[in-house]
């Protein structure tokens, strides 16, 4: 599996690839691998959970950016509610302060992936590339505060992409097939 943290040391390579110059290829490089290193490292410490190591690879798979991001996107919603009549501090406020700002980032860095990876239109400057990245290293030490809280492991399995049987898939009756249903041979 891909190793986050040697993408975010990548990232921040890429960033100072050509100091005193606005390179649009490496930055644009630079935020998409800064993306991918918060990306892989949500994924990792999802499959972690999983029990059996040799089929990590082929969980971390499952995994997808749209369902990622709408996840997180429902967190960081679900947060700011809570802020409204949360107490200023305690464990419970520490908790929710670096969960939010989990999925606040990750929802920012995919849209500064996308923006880079496909609006060829955006120049970026090279000091508001090094910024983003080094938000992207701030969710890493978030997450290390958070990782084994019940609230953050949640946050985890609510990134697994979900898929609702469509109507073709269910059965006449309007339910899901079972074993019963399968065609005799």
């Amino acid at each position: 599996m891909t190793n986050p943290e040697s993408l975010l040391e990548l990232a921040q390579e890429i960033a100072n690839l050509h100091p005193g110059e606005s390179h649009q290829a490496s930055l644009r490089r630079a935020l998409s691998t800064g993306y991918y290193a918060l990306f892989h490292l949500l994924i990792e410490e999802a499959t972690l959970n999983w029990k059996h190591p040799e089929a990590r690879g082929v969980l971390a798979r499952v995994f997808d950016h749209g369902p990622m991001r709408q996840a997180a996107d429902k967190k960081a919603a679900e947060l700011n509610g809570y802020f409204k009549g949360a107490p200023v501090e305690g464990k419970e406020r520490t908790i929710a302060d670096h969960l939010h700002f989990v999925a606040e980032t990750f929802v920012q860095a995919q849209q500064d992936r996308n923006e880079a990876d496909y609006n060829v239109a955006r120049n970026w400057d090279r000091t508001e590339v090094l910024v983003y990245i080094k938000e992207i290293a701030e969710a890493f030490k978030s997450w290390e505060v958070v990782r084994d809280e019940p609230a953050a492991q949640a946050f985890l399995v609510s990134m697994l992409a979900s898929k609702e049987r469509r109507p073709s898939e269910r059965t006449p009756q309007g339910r899901r097939p079972t074993l019963a249903d399968r065609p005799k041979s």
